[in-house]
């Protein structure tokens, strides 16, 4: 299989997966909306699929087609990113939809089962038992409850037909066997998304006692003479432990570990076993250390809050998306040619492009962070010139030392379209200067658009703005919002209603009085 062009996974039809959401049964229940996440998942990688085929298909010849090739290539090249991350912004918006939603009972033939707590209060004619929902408050007399209303659901199941499958209820070793009953029946049923949740409601899951207690994914009941169906597996407070020649999980294509017991040699051994995984994300998994990614048709993969991690090294031939959030840790980009966008966000500490850079020739977008409060002079001045960066998102506290880091950076980015500097809000950690010595040859005649958020009249960023409007001279927009943003996946930005509107109010007033004296008149301004 080449690396630069991976094949769908087997049996694979590229409208599976709109089938799938018009096939869910009115008597399908919703549960925690995680089944409609993972189904809107699916377009996902279809989608990330028709990326990366679509790029190695360009013909680099002599072909009667060349013109409309380079054409198409143009275009995607231009829409792409953006596509993929409006399409993750809608997963987030179509979720707290379906979580809105009331939730329904799953009925006999149902291809979405989800098993939660809500169970528990539904006295319908699928749970036998006769014990009252909710009547005592023991969490063990309570799971117990649980167990027994899945046994009977499970019992009148059909067992077939089950496409998505879904435990969300804070169980542990202890009910092993039973867990092991329902995983094993899922197997069987031919679920192609498992989602094992046993995270206990309003309880940290970080404590030693839960990882002690942690539930033991069974790799036995993917393993046998029919090959598995399952293509997502989302686990979140269990053990994971796939050994280097599990068969089980050949089919997988979406993996997400979430407060997982897992090692090191364990994501090596996954990244072996799991051939044609695509999308991979491992958060709070606090036994990895030295992580070593070796995938060849990999394109995203996200990693954050691993409390031991030390270092991350890289091989993949095909990833187009990374994001890593978490403490400071050594990053290895050995071997990653087709990456396309870079989140990087080292909690309080100053980020910069990394070393092995220049290698990425598709590299597009970056999201760094200049949040150390120190005046120390702590700036990169970058030797080269990174001409295939065309957007730029950079999360800051104000200071002059940031604000100089910030040009120095867009000095070494001539090519660049979009920038977006989000302003911390946290004290202002500077000493008032009359003058700044910026750099010099600056050049930005790409910049078409530059949006501030948190803006708060803040010295530093004010004479930010008025360095990059001598240097920006095709600059076409420029928008200034007082509210705080979040960076969510993929480095996108998320208002926060929060803080003091008068204050907000005189931010407003503030860019009125600094910044539009300094604005050129071929520049549109815009003030949330």
């Amino acid at each position: 299989m080449s690396s630069g062009s991976p094949l769908p996974p087997p049996d694979y039809q590229g409208g599976d997966y709109r089938d799938d959401k018009k096939r869910r049964l009115p008597g399908g229940h919703a549960g925690e909306s995680s089944s409609c996440r993972l189904l809107l998942d699916g377009d996902l990688e279809y989608m990330l699929a028709e990326l990366t085929v679509d790029e190695d298909i360009i013909p680099g010849g002599n072909s009667g087609d060349c013109r409309k090739d380079r054409k198409r290539k143009s275009n995607q090249d231009n829409a792409s990113d953006d596509l993929l991350e409006n399409m993750l912004s809608s997963l987030v918006i179509k979720d707290n939809a379906a979580t809105s939603s009331a939730s329904r009972r799953s009925g006999k033939d149902a291809s979405v089962l989800v098993l939660d707590d809500s169970i528990l209060d539904e006295g319908n004619s699928d749970c036998t038992t006769s014990t009252v929902c909710g009547a005592s408050d023991s969490w063990s007399l309570r799971s117990e409850e649980f167990i027994e209303r899945v046994k009977d659901l499970l019992l009148s199941h059909k067992g077939t037909g089950v496409e998505v499958f879904e435990v969300h209820f804070g169980l542990d070793s202890a009910h092993a066997a039973h867990l092991d009953k329902w995983v094993q029946f899922a197997s069987e049923s031919g679920a192609q998304c498992v989602i094992i949740n046993l995270r206990k409601k309003g309880i940290s899951s970080s404590g030693d006692l839960v990882v002690k207690s942690r539930y033991n994914f069974p790799l036995h009941c993917f393993v046998g003479g029919q090959r598995s169906s399952i293509r997502k597996l989302r686990l979140i407070n269990c053990i994971f432990r796939p050994t280097l020649h599990c068969s089980g999980f050949s089919s997988l294509v979406r993996l997400y570990l979430n407060n997982v017991t897992i090692a090191d040699s364990d994501v090596q051994n996954i990244c072996s076993c799991c051939t044609i995984l695509r999308i991979l994300r491992l958060g709070r998994c606090d036994d990895l250390v030295n992580l070593m990614i070796s995938h060849e048709i990999l394109i995203y993969l996200d990693i954050f809050r691993c409390k031991k991690l030390v270092s991350i090294e890289i091989h993949a031939t095909s990833l187009a998306f990374f994001e890593y959030d978490g403490h400071e840790v050594h990053i290895k980009y050995a071997s990653t040619p087709k990456m396309r966008q870079i989140v990087t966000k080292f909690g309080d500490v100053n980020t910069s492009l990394p070393k092995d850079f220049n290698a990425m020739e598709w590299i597009k977008k970056v999201t760094l962070t200049f949040l150390s409060p120190s005046e120390e002079y702590r700036y990169i001045i970058y030797l080269k010139k990174f001409t295939a960066l065309q957007f730029v998102n950079l999360f800051i506290l104000p200071s002059w030392n940031n604000a100089l880091a910030v040009t120095y950076l867009l000095k070494a980015t001539p090519y660049l379209k979009r920038l977006r500097i989000e302003a911390c809000s946290k004290e202002h950690h500077y000493v008032d200067r009359s003058h700044t010595n910026w750099p010099e040859g600056i050049s930005l005649d790409k910049l078409r658009t530059i949006t501030i958020g948190g803006f708060a009249a803040q010295a530093p960023l004010v004479a930010l703005l008025a360095c990059l409007m001598g240097v920006a001279t095709h600059l076409k927009y420029l928008q200034i919002d007082p509210h705080h943003h979040l960076c969510k996946m993929l480095g996108k930005w998320v208002r926060e209603d929060v803080g003091d509107k008068a204050a907000r109010d005189d931010a407003r007033n503030a860019a009125l009085a600094t910044i539009v004296p300094k604005l050129p008149p071929t520049v549109k301004l815009v003030i949330k």
